[in-house]
């Protein structure tokens, strides 16, 4: 991806969280958080990946009143940024941190199962009879 749409890709992305946090009325957005923006290359269309914290139903109507709002977010961004065309934009729910998180539980769990068989060694002596072999 060329240095340019890099730089307007975060430069949307920063923009539109700020627009999100500080110039929407709307209180029903929740904590949503944008994680990245992809602007096309002729800057017509772009997608904004946000992360929100909340249940599958807040989700989802926090994911529909962001897009029935995309008309207005793209006018307070074309007030912000100066591009050739202000790209129309589709609001799309992104679960990256929640998978990462779940990632980080297993492995979790998977240490503190290990954590508990050596543990278990240890105390029924198995352990110190295999290092000594």
């Amino acid at each position: 991806m060329p240095d340019r749409m890099i730089r307007i890709n975060s430069l949307v992305k920063e923009e539109i969280g700020y627009i999100l946090q500080h110039d929407m009325k709307n209180t029903t957005l929740g904590f949503t958080t944008v994680l990245r923006a992809e602007i096309s290359r002729d800057l017509n269309y772009g997608k904004v990946f946000v992360s929100i914290l909340g249940t599958d139903d807040e989700k989802e109507r926090i994911i529909e009143t962001l897009n029935n709002s995309a008309g207005y977010i793209q006018k307070l961004l074309s007030s912000r940024v100066r591009l050739r065309y202000t790209p129309k934009l589709v609001f799309i729910y992104d679960d990256v941190i929640e998978h990462s998180m779940h990632i980080q539980d297993v492995l979790k769990q998977i240490h503190e199962q290990k954590e508990r068989e050596l543990q278990s060694l240890r105390e029924s002596g198995e352990l110190e009879q295999e290092t000594e072999e």
